[in-house]
Order: structure tokens, then sequence, then C-alpha cells
């Protein structure tokens, strides 16, 4: 029940509800600003959504964070809000143990701060172990429904990901909400839990993207592909599609890493160019110059790279698998594929690379919609909500 007491604990003195939120937050991000996955900062949305929440007075925030191998922990106050850095194992330890060493460091942390709800991110971490403790309300969203790919066999095969994958489903029992990205992905998650409280909350896209002026590159030009190379992705499918492809006069670019990195090279297609992942500001010039986007992705919360392609105004050639999809209309903004084939990804292919004024066509259709559904204030606001309307309902009951 949200408490009525100040925060020196005397009586009589409603505080704000105070509000612990357990995620990977980057903390190089204090230092280096919000620099991307390249820039080795993993839950982009985290920056900019702690951003938003400087923004508003109602709640007092309370961001926990494990680091790994590290002894030392640290907290500071950064924009109105409180981060604590707790001093973590190995995940494989805590996966070992069923999550008992991360349950005991977060609990302790938590009876610390004595929040009157707690916000867990990620199934692929343990912060949401700590849901079943608790007498407060919680909320767990979800990043990637991890039962859903490790049923379609693209979760890397090694013990712990099927441990985290056998978890995912207590998770998702024992948080008062679930959020999710996309209607795909709370599809996915009733499919494992048809009494959930799903609600949908999508990520915004960084402040910088909406910076970034698509000039794309007519003369020479070229598709780029963002991402894991995996099978996940689709990485397999497309090389199938290139190779369908011998005659074409643009090229592709595949930025990232993963475990098809190998087979990319050995193949050895023409005019295939791989780059390393790339920190946010060299991606922008990258997606600046691109012709179009291509995700043919197996399956797909709402990926990223596909919003902020969107913001700066690249059309989008991907699969109905995903959340990516809802926003992706058929031969609007972009090219859905149906079924994912080798074939059929070429049509596409063929058809926005050989017509660049088609391209620019699409990559204009719904910008301006598309730029502001991805605006990082809507997804502070939604989440907002569910805290208020939780907060009201547990102190009513």
């Amino acid at each position: 029940m949200p408490a009525e007491q100040s925060s020196n604990g005397a009586t009589g003195t409603r505080r704000r509800p105070r509000i612990a939120l357990l995620a990977d937050f980057p903390w190089s991000f204090f230092n280096d600003g919000a620099t991307g996955r390249g820039g080795g900062q993993a839950a982009t949305w985290l920056t900019q959504l702690s951003e938003e929440y400087g923004k508003q007075a109602d709640f007092e925030f309370h961001w926990i964070s494990l680091a790994r191998r590290d002894k030392n922990g640290d907290t500071r106050e950064w924009n109105n809000q409180h981060f604590h850095r707790i001093p973590s194992g190995r995940v494989s330890v805590d996966l070992m143990l069923n999550y008992l060493p991360a349950k005991r460091r977060l609990m302790k942390v938590l009876r610390s701060i004595e929040p009157d709800l707690v916000h867990c991110w990620g199934s692929e971490q343990e912060y949401a172990v700590v849901c079943e403790a608790l007498e407060v309300p919680t909320v767990f969203s979800v990043q990637g429904v991890v039962s859903h790919l490790a049923k379609l066999g693209l979760l890397p095969r090694i013990w712990q990901w099927k441990k985290i994958a056998q978890w995912e489903p207590r998770f998702l029992r024992s948080a008062t909400v679930v959020t999710a990205e996309s209607c795909w992905a709370a599809d996915r998650i009733r499919d494992v839990n048809p009494l959930a409280d799903v609600r949908e909350v999508e990520y915004g896209v960084n402040p910088s993207f909406y910076e970034v002026s698509w000039a794309p590159q007519t003369r020479e030009p070229y598709a780029i592909f963002v991402g894991a190379i995996s099978r996940g992705k689709g990485i397999d499918v497309l090389l199938d599609a290139l190779d369908q492809l011998g005659d074409r006069k643009w090229r592709l670019k595949l930025v990232g890493e993963g475990e098809l990195r190998k087979t990319v090279v050995r193949r050895g297609i023409s005019g295939v160019e791989w780059v390393p992942t790339l920190k946010w500001d060299q991606l922008q010039k990258e997606l600046q110059g691109a012709l179009c986007l291509i995700h043919p992705t197996r399956a797909d919360s709402s990926p990223n790279v596909v919003k902020e392609a969107r913001v700066i105004g690249l059309p989008v050639v991907t699969t109905c698998h995903g959340g990516q999809a809802g926003y992706i209309l058929d031969g609007i903004n972009g090219l859905i594929v149906e079924p994912l084939d080798a074939a059929g990804l070429a049509a596409a292919f063929s058809r926005l690379m050989d017509n660049p004024r088609l391209a620019l066509q699409m990559g204009q259709a719904r910008h301006e919609e598309d730029r502001e559904y991805f605006q990082p204030r809507h997804t502070a606001e939604k989440f907002l909500s569910i805290y208020r309307e939780l907060l009201r309902n547990a102190f009513v009951g």
C-alpha cells in the first residue's frame, strides 16, 4: 500500500510515492551520454525514459542495477532521480542457484528504499525474480518473449538460455501487470500465460535520431541491415535472396555481430559489406545514406532499428513476424514479406532498390505520423499512467 509518511519517517505528512526501477541501466550514460549498442549500452530505451521521468514531480524514482564482476557499488543522483549500482556475481552462478544470490541482493536494497511499486525489466535478466516476494504492486516489462524464441529454436544452444526460458512463465505469473512493446508481443505473452494483465507500451526512439535528415545515395545505392547476424533475424534467408539477385547494381551493408558472421564471409556474395556494431552517431550516418532498411526477422517484439529508420525516413522491408508489422504498412511506408522466404524477399528488394523514386515515396509516406508515434514522451506517459492506476488500486484496497 502506498505509504503516507514523509521521507524522514514522521507520520501524518504524505510523501511522493516511491517507484523502484530494476533494470540494466547503462552506467556509462552518465559520462558518455547515450551512445547505443556500439557504445556498450544495451537497453537503450532506458536512458531516454529516465530523461522523461525527470520532467515529472509525482513520483520519487530509484533505479537499481546489478553490476557484474564489480566489487564496488555506486550511487548517484541525476535528473531528480536516484541511481543504485549493486555489486553482483556472474549470471551463470545466479542461474545455477535459481536466482537466489541476485534475489537477496535486490531485496536488501528494496527493503532500504521501501518502494510503493516495483518495475522490473527483461526476462533475460533476473530482476523479475523479486516480484513473487513483494507485497506492493509490480510491473514486469518483457523485452523479448524468450519462451517463444525457445519454441522456434532461435535461442543460443547453451544451458543458460534454456533455464532463462524456463523461468519466464514464472515471472509472467508473479507480476501484477506485464507490459509488451507491441500487439504481437502481447499475444506471445498470452500464449505463455493467458491470465496475464498485459498492457502495450511501445518504447520510443532516442531524440538524437530526430535530428537526422534522410539523404539516400541514389547514385551508389545501398540497403542496410542492422542487428544480430543470426537466424533469428533471418540472415540465412537474406543471403539466399541475394543469391537470386546476381545482377543487382546496389550494395548491402550488414551492421552487427552474431553467429552467422562467418557464414556471411564464407559465402562471399558480391556487393555485401560487413560493418561491426556502431555507436549511434556512426549508425545514424549509415542509415541516413541508405535507400532502405531490411529486417527479415523470424520473431521480434518491436525492433529498435526499424523505429529508428522510420524516424529518419527510410522505407523498411520486413516480415509480419514481429511488432514492426503494426507500423510498417505493406506498400505504404515499406514492404511486408509474407511468408518469410528467399524468393519473396528478393522480389521485395528488387521492387524498392531498382526504383529509387518508389523508395523515396515510401520513405516519405506516414513519416510524420511515425515520428510522432515514437516520441519518448509517449512511453513515459503510458508507464506513469500504469503506476498511477496500480497505486490508486493498492491504496483503495
